[in-house]
C-alpha cells in the first residue's frame, strides 16, 4: 500500500522541485521510504511513497525498473492471488529477487504491456507502468475502485496522474471549479467518477484503464460485466457458496509481512469478517473497536464486545467523545482534495489513527450492504412493487404533502421515523428515475431550488442527476430489479463515496484497509443471485445473516442497520452553527453566481430552529465552502 503519482511531458521533464512536491503531497500514504525515477528523453518521471507490507526487503523498491532501465511500474495496493501469478510465472522461466506483489505486478506487465492480464488480478490497485520499447504509459485501477488514480491532461499532449488531488496540483497551472461537481456535492454527497471538482481533473472509473502513446490519451474498461446467471439454484447452495467464498477472501487478505487486525464495529458485517479471521488465522486475531462513553445512542461496543468474546479475540476498545470527533473536522478536511460530505468520515479517522499505533493493516466489513442490500432504501425500492397502484391514486399526493410537513429531527426516535417515512414516499415516485434517485439524494425538491442562485435551474439539474444514477443501473429485469440497484451502488456510491472515505482516513495515517466482502470471486457469485434471497421482505441482509447465524451472537441476528453516524445536524444547531454561518457569510467563490445566500441562509436558520432535518444537505454545503478556503481559495467556478 503505498502513494504514487507522475507525470508524462513530452517537451522535457518539469523543474525537480514539481516532482519532490506531488512526492510531498503523497508521503503519508507510505511512511517508509520514497524513490523517484525520470526519463529525460521521454519525459516520463514517477514519484512514489512506500508503505511495507508484502517483502519489507529494499528489493521492492520502487519504482521498480526493468533490467534494462527502458520500463518502470509505480504501484499502489495488494494483489492476494499473487503467489498464485508467481508460481506460474516461474514456472514460464521468470526469477524475482522480490518475495512481494509488485515484483509479480510488473513481471506481468513487462511480458504483456498491453495489460491484458488485468481480469486475473484479485485485489486492490492503481499503478501506472511506463514501456520504453513502445513508448506508452499505461495507467490502471481495480475491479472496485477501492484505490483511487486521477489525472489531468497537460499542454503540449502530455498527461500528469496522482493517488491524491494534493499531488496533482503542482504540475497544473490553471484550474476552475465544475459546476456539474457542484451539483452532484449538494445532491449526493460525493462526485461521481469521471468528475471531479475541477474540470481539469479526471478520476480513472473503477475498472479502467487510460493509455497515453503519441499524445493521445484513450481510456476504456477493462472490466468484465456482472454475470447474469447464478451459479447456484436453491437458497442451501447459496448460503454455502457464499461461506466458501467469504471464508478464502479472509484468509487471503490475512496474508501480511505486518501486524494485522480487524475493524470490530458491533455490526453483522464486521462480525462477521472477524469470526472467519478467527476461523483461519493461526494466531489469535486483534479486534478494534470505538466506543463512545456515556453516549448510548452511538455506542455500540456492547455489540463489538459480544463478538470479541465469542470468538477469542485479543480486543482493543478505543473510547472517544463526541467532542473529539467534531475537533477532527479541520484534521479531515486537510486530507480531502476535493469535497466531501460524508460524515462518517470523522470518526473513520480517529478509528484509523487509533488503530495504526497497533497493526499495519485492518480487515473491515466495506461492501456487504451494497452486496447483499443492507441499507434501508434497497427496502424502499420494493415499496413501489408491493403497492404499483399508490403513486397514480389522488392518496399519494394528499399522503406525499402531510408527510412532508412533519418535524423531523433525526437524533430523536420520532423524528427519526418521520425521516425514513419522508425518504420512503419519496421512493414511491410515480416517476422511476425519480423514484429510484429520491432516496440517495440530500435533500428534496424544493430545498435544492433553494439553495440555488437561479432557482429555475432546479429541474435541469435534479434531472441530470436522476440520469447519473439511471445510467449505472444497466438493464434489470422485472422480477430483479433489487439487483440493479445493488450494481448502481457498486459502480458508483461504493467507489466514490464508501471507499473514497476509507481510503482517505485510513491512508491519512498509512493505514492498509482490506475489505473480503469485496473480493471478485465472492461478488460475481453473489450479484445475479436472487433478490429476494437478499430481501425477505423487510429484512434486509437475510441471506448473509442465514449463512453465519451460528458464528454471530444471537443479540445481533435481527439487529437492525446502524451506520457509523455522528450528530452533524446537532452540531449545526449548536457548536458548528456559529461554524456553518460563518462559511456562509464569508464565502465569495459561490454565493451570486452558483448558490443564494439568502436561501443558504434560511434553510440553517429552519433546522437551527427544529421545522424542519436538513442534516444531510447542509453537511455538503458546509464541505463544499469549508474545501473551497482550505484548498482553492483563488480558484473560480467555470461558466456556463
Amino acid at each position: 500500500m503505498c502513494g504514487i503519482a507522475g507525470y508524462l511531458r513530452p517537451q522535457g521533464l518539469l523543474s525537480a522541485d514539481v516532482l519532490a512536491s506531488m512526492y510531498a503531497a503523497i508521503d503519508h500514504r507510505g511512511p517508509d521510504g520514497g524513490g523517484d525515477w525520470t526519463d529525460a528523453k521521454s519525459g516520463v518521471a514517477f514519484t512514489h511513497a512506500r508503505l511495507k507490507v508484502q517483502d519489507l526487503t529494499d528489493a521492492a523498491h520502487q519504482p521498480m525498473l526493468s533490467a534494462d532501465g527502458q520500463s518502470a511500474l509505480i504501484y499502489n495496493g495488494e494483489i492476494y492471488n499473487f503467489r498464485e501469478l508467481r508460481s506460474e510465472l516461474e514456472a514460464d522461466g521468470a526469477t524475482f529477487a522480490s518475495s512481494g506483489d509488485t515484483a509479480v505486478l510488473f513481471e506481468l506487465c513487462r511480458r504483456d504491456p498491453s495489460l491484458g492480464f488485468l481480469d486475473r488480478l484479485n485485489g486492490m490497485f492503481a499503478f501506472a507502468f511506463w514501456h520504453g520499447p513502445t513508448q506508452t504509459l499505461m495507467l490502471a485501477r481495480d475491479r472496485t475502485g477501492v484505490k483511487p488514480l486521477i489525472y489531468a491532461p497537460l499542454p503540449g499532449g502530455g498527461v500528469a496522474f496522482a493517488s491524491e488531488m494534493a499531488a496533482l496540483r503542482p504540475v497544473l497551472q490553471s484550474l476552475s471549479i465544475s459546476r456539474r461537481a457542484i451539483e452532484q456535492i449538494l445532491t449526493l454527497g460525493f462526485i461521481a467518477a469521471p468528475n471531479s471538482i475541477f474540470n481539469e481533473v479526471s478520476k480513472l472509473r473503477p475498472g479502467e484503464l487510460l493509455r497515453w502513446r503519441s499524445g493521445e490519451i484513450t481510456v476504456h474498461d477493462w472490466l468484465p460485466p456482472f454475470p447474469t446467471t447464478s451459479p447456484v439454484a436453491t437458497f442451501e447452495e447459496a448460503k454455502e457458496l457464499v461461506r466458501e467464498r467469504l471464508l478464502d477472501a479472509v484468509r487471503v487478505r490475512l496474508l501480511a509481512d505486518v501486524p494485522v487486525g480487524v475493524f470490530l464495529s458491533g455490526g453483522i458485517d464486521s462480525a462477521i469478517v472477524t469470526a472467519l479471521a478467527a476461523q483461519t488465522s493461526d494466531q489469535r486475531v486483534r479486534t478494534f473497536s470505538v466506543s463512545f462513553p456515556g453516549e448510548s445512542f452511538f455506542d455500540e461496543s456492547k455489540y463489538a464486545q459480544a463478538v470479541a468474546e465469542m470468538h477469542g479475540t485479543d480486543h482493543t476498545v478505543l473510547p472517544l467523545r463526541l467532542d473529539d470527533i467534531r475537533d477532527t473536522i479541520p484534521k479531515v478536511q486537510t486530507h480531502i482534495g476535493e469535497p466531501f460530505a460524508d460524515s462518517s468520515a470523522l470518526p473513520t479517522y480517529l478509528l484509523s489513527q487509533r488503530t495504526r499505533e497497533h497493526v499495519t493493516v485492518a480487515l473491515s466489513g466495506d461492501g456487504a450492504d451494497e452486496l447483499f442490500g443492507g441499507y434501508n432504501r434497497y427496502a424502499a425500492a420494493t415499496l413501489y412493487e408491493r403497492y404499483p397502484w399508490l403513486p397514480n391514486s389522488p392518496l399519494y399526493g394528499v399522503m406525499r404533502r402531510l408527510i412532508e410537513m412533519l418535524p423531523a429531527r433525526r437524533e430523536t426516535w420520532l423524528g427519526g421515523k418521520f425521516s425514513m417515512m419522508k425518504r420512503a414516499i419519496r421512493a414511491l415516485d410515480p416517476v422511476a428515475k425519480q423514484r429510484f434517485a429520491n432516496w440517495m439524494r440530500t435533500s428534496d425538491d424544493a430545498t435544492y431550488g433553494r439553495l440555488l442562485h437561479a432557482s429555475v435551474d432546479s429541474g435541469a439539474a435534479l434531472e441530470r442527476v436522476c440520469e447519473l444514477l439511471w445510467s449505472h443501473r444497466g438493464e434489470p429485469r422485472d422480477s430483479n430489479n433489487l439487483n440493479a440497484h445493488l450494481q448502481t451502488e457498486w459502480r458508483l456510491s461504493l467507489p466514490d463515496d464508501m471507499l473514497t472515505k476509507v481510503d482517505l482516513m485510513s491512508m491519512a495515517h498509512a493505514l492498509e484497509v482490506r475489505s473480503p466482502f469485496l473480493d471478485y470471486r465472492l461478488v460475481q457469485a453473489v450479484m445475479p443471485m436472487e433478490w429476494r434471497w437478499k430481501l425477505d421482505g423487510m429484512r434486509k441482509k437475510h441471506l448473509l445473516i442465514e449463512a453465519f447465524k451460528d458464528v454471530l451472537p444471537p443479540m445481533l441476528h435481527n439487529r437492525p442497520k446502524k451506520g457509523f453516524e455522528v450528530p452533524v445536524g446537532v452540531w449545526m444547531r449548536g457548536p458548528l452553527y456559529g461554524f456553518a454561518r460563518d462559511l456562509i457569510e464569508n464565502d465569495r467563490c459561490f454565493f451570486g453566481t452558483v448558490l443564494s445566500k439568502e436561501g443558504a441562509l434560511q434553510t440553517l436558520a429552519e433546522h437551527r430552529s427544529g421545522r424542519r432535518d436538513h442534516n444531510f444537505c447542509l453537511w455538503a454545503l458546509v464541505s463544499l465552502l469549508a474545501w473551497q478556503q482550505q484548498h482553492a481559495p483563488g480558484v473560480e467556478v467555470a461558466a456556463g
